[in-house]
């Protein structure tokens, strides 16, 4: 569910102009202008076979269409030849895969592409890109899903490290809840709050740590520092409180549950301790390295 440890390498420009890119994962990418040298040279590292791949084209920096296709150099070659008018002056191409050809590829689904294509168009336009392609939500199987989840959030953790992105794209739902309103759902919910402050609260006589985490490609990051009596690293070693977390349904997840992720004693000798929270369909999970421990039944909201 996550990406912990994943790294990232760029290789420089090289004489036909293409610039590789890959995921200590399993995503690669190629950044090539629109020549057809340039493209010939691609098709000849893919060796000639069938690649299926999702693909931008980037106009001024500021446009792009974003498809999917089952034969990258096909398609491409069609582009350069004979563009489509809503991006016939592209000059830039981003080709996103597995490396690996269509018989071995997850991205040899056309559902999965088509989703992560769809995906791709709401995060450059979140990014303020004049996206001149819609898409289509797709419907997913449970093994399309968990294709979907793994190959996005690698995906994003690219274009992050190659600046095609700055900003992350946030589920609907998963906004932060502020304030006032988060202290109203929490009472909402039946629990009597006798202390309410920015990160912290004491609910029904319980220590509570509001946090709303950090989005990463993986999930929310929620980092705690410091091991002086009452902070978070120390209460989560006596297994004592709760976690809020002020997103999608408003998890209040006791520490003792967040102690069978967290289960090595060595942890507690460092300074900061990172967990993640994701949102995935109806359910909520929490994960510690690899360790993960599913909370939805923790959240104060439906």
């Amino acid at each position: 569910m996550g990406n912990e440890g994943l790294g990232y390498h760029q290789q420089p420009r090289n004489s036909n102009g293409i610039i590789r890119s890959r995921t200590t994962g399993q995503v690669r990418s190629w950044v090539i202008p629109r020549r057809v040298q340039a493209l010939e040279k691609l098709n000849e590292e893919l060796g000639g076979l069938e690649f299926p791949s999702l693909y931008i084209l980037l106009e001024k920096k500021s446009k792009a269409y974003i498809g999917e296709a089952k034969n990258i150099y096909v398609r491409l070659k069609s582009h350069i030849s004979n563009p489509e008018e809503k991006i016939k002056n592209w000059d830039k191409g981003f080709v996103i895969n597995d490396g690996r050809p269509a018989s071995q590829s997850d991205f040899n689904d056309s559902v999965v592409r088509k989703a992560i294509e769809f995906y791709l168009i709401r995060l450059f336009k979140a990014n303020k890109y004049a996206v001149v392609a819609r898409g289509e939500k797709q419907s997913l199987n449970a093994t399309q899903k968990h294709s979907v989840t793994s190959l996005t959030g690698e995906i994003t953790f690219l274009l992050l490290k190659a600046n095609f992105i700055s900003k992350m794209l946030e589920e609907p739902g998963q906004e932060e809840i502020f304030g006032d309103q988060l202290k109203k759902l929490v009472e909402r919910a039946g629990k009597a709050i006798e202390k309410w402050r920015a990160y912290d609260a004491i609910i029904d006589g319980e220590k509570v740590f509001i946090r709303p985490g950090s989005h990463k490609p993986k999930g929310w990051q929620i980092t705690s520092r410091g091991r002086k009596p009452g902070s978070f690293i120390d209460c989560l070693q006596r297994g004592y409180g709760y976690l809020l977390v002020s997103r999608d349904g408003v998890p209040l997840i006791p520490l003792v549950k967040v102690r069978e992720v967290v289960t090595d004693e060595a942890a507690f000798d460092q300074d900061t301790i990172d967990i993640w929270v994701t949102f995935e369909e109806e359910k909520v999970f929490l994960t510690y390295k690899r360790n993960t421990v599913e909370v939805t039944q923790f959240r104060l909201l439906p």
